[in-house]
């Protein structure tokens, strides 16, 4: 004979509280891909915040897709990366051919098309996680994730993993 023992099923937003009511009934739904690893931190960060984790993305898509549009202003980026002598003269040797003045320069060259490709892609295994939207919130994020050219499954995880590191580092 068997017995099956039933786990509690812990709610992640017991005790906390709830999105506000919509005017209509939230039906629509988007989906957003995470990793295993990027799924476990937005649970625990559910968990802690005793919030649903459907609330946490609508919450965040919802005031990303209405706030201001940001600055046009360009953007310095610095990498820094190891190599050994002999990479570094076949690099230089590389900016020589390639007629390029800096690293950063034949860097961003390499990577400007990736940046203008309109779908972003890559060989990574994800897990689906599923929001719940109103039809005038599904409408306002479905434009405004258009308008930036990613795909809303993408869009919403950047924004999520974008939050919670916000708050990891004002905890500190």
């Amino acid at each position: 004979m068997t017995t099956t023992t039933k786990k509690r099923i812990v709610r992640p937003n017991l005790g906390g509280s709830l999105r506000p009511r919509a005017e209509a009934p939230r039906r629509h739904f988007l989906y957003l891909d995470v990793t295993k690893e990027e799924q476990k931190q937005i649970h625990k960060y559910c968990k802690q915040k005793k919030i649903s984790v459907s609330q946490f993305l609508a919450d965040i898509v919802i005031k990303d897709a209405k706030s201001k549009p940001k600055s046009k202003d360009k953007i310095t980026i610095r990498a820094e990366f190891e190599v050994t002598p002999e990479e570094q003269e076949k690099l230089e040797l590389l900016l020589r051919l390639r007629q390029k003045t800096s690293i950063g320069q034949f860097v961003s060259e390499l990577l400007r098309p990736n940046l203008e490709v309109q779908r972003l892609h890559a060989p990574v295994e994800t897990t689906p996680l599923r929001y719940y939207l109103s039809e005038e919130e599904h409408e306002i994020v479905t434009k405004h994730m258009a308008s930036k050219g990613i795909a809303a499954r993408n869009y919403g995880a950047l924004l999520a993993l974008k939050a919670i590191e916000k708050l990891r580092k004002k905890g500190k």
